[in-house]
């Protein structure tokens, strides 16, 4: 008993003093994101259609017009820093709730040849996921292996936000997100409006910037690990999968021409190895009409659209979609020749 007074009781009090100044500080630090209301999603809906990817996808792809025009509720998961590792346990969170029929994958060749680097979005997903098989794997093959202070001190990540605490705290306390609204993300150049990223992009000249591009030398063994992971998945309860990569500016394909070409051919035999249909909406054959590829509706040279041209991408997708993965790349195929 002694013991317990002079040793085990202190330390008891101590651990409880850093949980209650570590959950205060994840509250006034960390503001509220988008995340959470995916995984509100997902926690309380069923969906036949899923998009995974990077920030290309969250910005170029409109789950509400998808699922107008192809009858399968959806909802886009696609996030900045999404590696296909968040991929794949967000896919198993999904899954959880409801299988879906379909998923849908938007690969960014930079995630395929970059680590995962510890940006204030590297715990984003794991910190909004509620806690179930799915999240403990996730710890376990994520932030025990990267960097575990991520899932004890998340406010870590945010420290620069202490100017914005005042800001932070309101939001949190507003009924928008106690009821997961969305009014909080409404801004005068981008909104987050029915399930993804619109950009209100004015034309206009955009400085030059240095983009990350395919380097088969450096590729990341951990993304090619993971993606194997979710295609075994998709497998194993019968979901459909579809492999896209977006339009980005013909600016930017005129001046990286080699590397997008490489990494077309790269992961176009990469998938067909494995029977994935890949359609990359680069490529010639692949080509919108109605779509304007140059750099003045783009919000950057790396390739993020502006919301009317996000829409068109959308009613293209979703009439792909509704073709079948196989008969899509035979008409395009047909065209090209």
């Amino acid at each position: 008993m002694r013991n317990f007074k002079k040793i085990i009781l202190p330390g008891l009090c101590m651990i409880l003093i850093l949980v209650v100044v570590n959950t205060v500080m994840n509250y006034a630090l960390i503001p509220y994101s988008y995340v959470r209301i995916m995984m509100h999603q997902i926690e309380t809906e069923e969906y036949d259609t899923v998009f995974l990817g990077t920030s290309h996808g969250l910005n170029g792809i409109s789950p509400k017009i998808v699922e107008r025009e192809t009858g399968r509720s959806c909802i886009n998961l696609c996030l900045g820093g999404e590696y296909p590792r968040d991929a794949y346990y967000l896919l198993r969170k999904v899954c959880e709730k409801s299988i879906p029929k379909r998923v849908v994958y938007e690969l960014d060749a930079c995630y395929w040849c970059t680590k995962e680097g510890q940006r204030g979005d590297f715990n984003r997903i794991y910190y909004e996921m509620p806690w179930s098989k799915a999240k403990l794997e996730y710890f376990a093959a994520k932030m025990l292996e990267l960097d575990f202070r991520a899932a004890l001190f998340p406010w870590f990540y945010y420290r620069g936000q202490f100017k914005e605490i005042k800001e932070t705290i309101a939001c949190k306390q507003s009924q928008d997100y106690k009821e997961y609204g969305s009014q909080a993300f409404q801004k005068p150049h981008q909104g987050f409006v029915d399930g993804f990223i619109k950009n209100n992009t004015a034309p206009s000249d955009k400085p030059e910037e240095e983009i990350e591009l395919w380097n088969e030398k450096q590729k990341n063994l951990d993304s090619f690990r993971y993606f194997e992971k979710l295609v075994s998945f998709c497998r194993k309860h019968n979901v459909e999968l579809v492999v896209i990569t977006t339009p980005v500016p013909q600016e930017t394909l005129e001046k990286h021409q080699k590397e997008y070409q490489q990494m077309n051919a790269y992961f176009s035999a990469y998938m067909r190895e494995r029977g994935i249909p890949y359609w990359n909406y680069n490529l010639p054959e692949y080509k919108m009409d109605d779509f304007d590829y140059s750099l003045r509706i783009f919000s950057d040279y790396e390739g993020h659209m502006n919301g009317d041209q996000a829409e068109i991408f959308s009613l293209r997708l979703s009439k792909d979609l509704n073709r079948g993965s196989y008969e899509v790349e035979e008409i395009h195929n047909r065209d090209d020749n």
